[in-house]
């Protein structure tokens, strides 16, 4: 995928995080954006410069096992330095280097699909170091699914082991995704309705690539922590949350998981200021969707009305 940004490496615990960044002079505020499964920071080098215009700051990392932090023939692969627990380690680190440089500055975490989990259990850890949240293309997954997928996806990596890669877990996520595409030209026309952003998604080698058989265990090990009683209630429930999807999205079950986070963000984690929107007929990437223009202004104007004011 086309991006004209350098990576740039910072250095934590004897290994790399790659990022890219997308300053301005005299932002109003920061968004860190955190990217989706089988994607990479790269893939945001178009949306940043429309959030630059209208005066922010973008930061963008890759999670272990993907983008630039791996060779390209290790993609999706764990190891002992990429894996799950150094996706969460890598999140307070990023943010931590963000403000250090933008210390008087707002910031706003925005999350897409695996990274708006992320981005929210970031949100539960870190209560006070963001000031807003937004999750797109999200979900919520009842306790009982994410267990029953880590214990199946555990059974597969007794079968083929921990970085085997199983026709069935692709079967049950991303191939299911993709089945109720009428006549798909590729795997992965579930993302969004722009075939040209599709094309790209699938021409690029660090894009849609099967992660191991360990790192869906381990990640629906994390959805099963993520959406537990108690983890919902350490969100502040004064901070600004919008949470927006389409309303054909598959992993947002059309609708359906969109509107169950809503209403556990309301009723368990008691969020007194949490917007929502579902377009019609959108799938998945709503800022690579067709009608992205309207999705990225309706962003710019929450972002707006609920990013505080710093002197």
């Amino acid at each position: 995928m086309e991006n004209m940004t350098e990576i740039e490496f910072l250095e934590d615990a004897g290994r790399q995080i790659a990022y890219r960044q997308w300053p301005i002079s005299s932002p109003k505020a920061v968004i860190h954006i955190v990217h989706g499964m089988s994607e990479h920071s790269g893939c945001y080098a178009d949306i940043a410069p429309q959030l630059n215009a209208a005066g922010y700051s973008v930061f963008a990392h890759d999670h272990c096992c993907h983008g630039a932090n791996v060779p390209e023939a290790e993609l999706g692969n764990l190891s002992e330095t990429q894996n799950w627990d150094n996706i969460h380690a890598d999140m307070l680190r990023i943010n931590t280097m963000i403000r250090e440089r933008y210390p008087d500055l707002p910031l706003a975490l925005l999350g897409h699909s695996m990274g708006s989990f992320i981005a929210h259990r970031f949100a539960q850890q870190h209560p006070q170091k963001l000031d807003a949240l937004l999750l797109e293309g999200s979900s919520f997954e009842p306790r009982w699914l994410t267990a029953i997928a880590s214990r199946l996806a555990a059974l597969e990596c007794f079968r083929q082991g921990e970085n085997g890669r199983s026709a069935l877990l692709y079967a049950l996520t991303f191939g299911g995704f993709n089945r109720r595409i009428k006549n798909p030209r590729t795997p992965f026309d579930w993302v969004t309705r722009n075939t040209q952003f599709v094309d790209a998604y699938h021409r690029d080698p660090r894009c849609g690539m099967q992660v191991a058989n360990g790192y869906w265990r381990d990640m629906f090990r994390f959805l099963n922590t993520l959406y537990k009683t108690d983890s919902l209630k350490q969100l502040r429930s004064d901070l600004p949350v919008y949470v927006f999807s389409g309303d054909q999205d598959p992993v947002g079950h059309e609708g359906k998981g969109v509107l169950r986070l809503v209403s556990e963000l309301t009723s368990t984690a008691g969020l007194k200021h949490l917007t929502h929107r579902l377009y019609p007929g959108a799938w998945h990437d709503l800022l690579h969707e067709t009608n992205s223009d309207e999705v990225i202004g309706d962003l710019q104007a929450w972002l707006a009305d609920h990013l505080p004011v710093r002197a």
